[in-house]
């Protein structure tokens, strides 16, 4: 039996915020996405990367990839996550979301990376 990559997400905090936050851009609900990040991402997250460029970063991804699915969950753990999304046009991108361990666990990092590669053979 195999279990899908989003079910490894669901016990983490960082992934259910990742999770959260790829169903909204998936959507292309953009407005939504922007009040997304400047209500769940920590104030120290938006003072090094305001939420207008990061919402600019993810529009941008948007256009050039389309939607996100998650093809694999690299590490996980309560209040952090690593995973390779592949987007519907076929390019990949690592994922790094660190959440603060103290509810309401906002994000104090999220880095997307284009070119992950999901080639076990390297």
């Amino acid at each position: 039996m195999t279990t899908a990559p989003q079910a490894h997400l669901i016990p983490s905090n960082a992934g259910m915020r990742l999770i959260a936050q790829t169903a909204i851009f998936n959507k292309g609900d953009f407005a939504r996405l922007g009040d997304y990040i400047t209500e769940n991402y920590a104030d120290s997250a938006l003072e090094t990367v305001p939420a207008r460029a990061r919402l600019a970063e993810l529009k941008a991804i948007y256009r050039m990839a389309g939607k996100l699915r998650i093809d694999r969950v690299v590490a996980i753990d309560k209040h952090q996550a690593l995973v390779v999304l592949e987007s519907q046009r076929g390019l990949f991108y690592m994922v790094q979301l660190v959440v603060g361990e103290d509810y309401p666990h906002k994000v104090l990092v999220c880095t997307f990376n284009e070119g992950a590669s999901t080639d076990d053979s390297a």
